[in-house]
């Protein structure tokens, strides 16, 4: 599968190319090519910034990050379940809603 560095489009240096003789073309023709040296230079900086982004990444496989996600997630909701069950047990105990025990161990009902 193609990396998003191999998705980039290739930089090309622009030649400076032969401005009109006309003062006021030259003068467009001069900013132009200051515009897109400028712009240039941001695509260097830019390429940079994403290649040292991709080196952070732990794994640059996007189908097994998902799979990674999707597990955490799981076991994420497997241990809020058992956290639950928990709760109704003293809540059952102490005889008062699972409401009161949230409170009392100042866990919002949507944690």
């Amino acid at each position: 599968m193609p990396s998003q560095r191999d998705a980039r489009p290739a930089t090309t240096t622009h030649a400076p190319s032969s401005c009109p003789a006309d003062p006021a073309d030259a003068g467009i023709c001069a900013h132009l090519e200051a515009k897109i040296a400028t712009l240039q230079a941001q695509i260097g900086d830019t390429s940079t910034k994403l290649d040292q982004a991709a080196a952070k990444l732990k794994n640059s496989d996007a189908s097994q990050t998902v799979q990674n996600h999707i597990r955490l997630l799981r076991d994420y909701n497997d241990m809020r379940d058992v956290g639950t069950s928990l709760m109704g047990i003293i809540a059952e105990s102490r005889r008062v809603q699972m409401k009161e025990v949230y409170e009392d161990y100042d866990v919002n009902e949507k944690d």
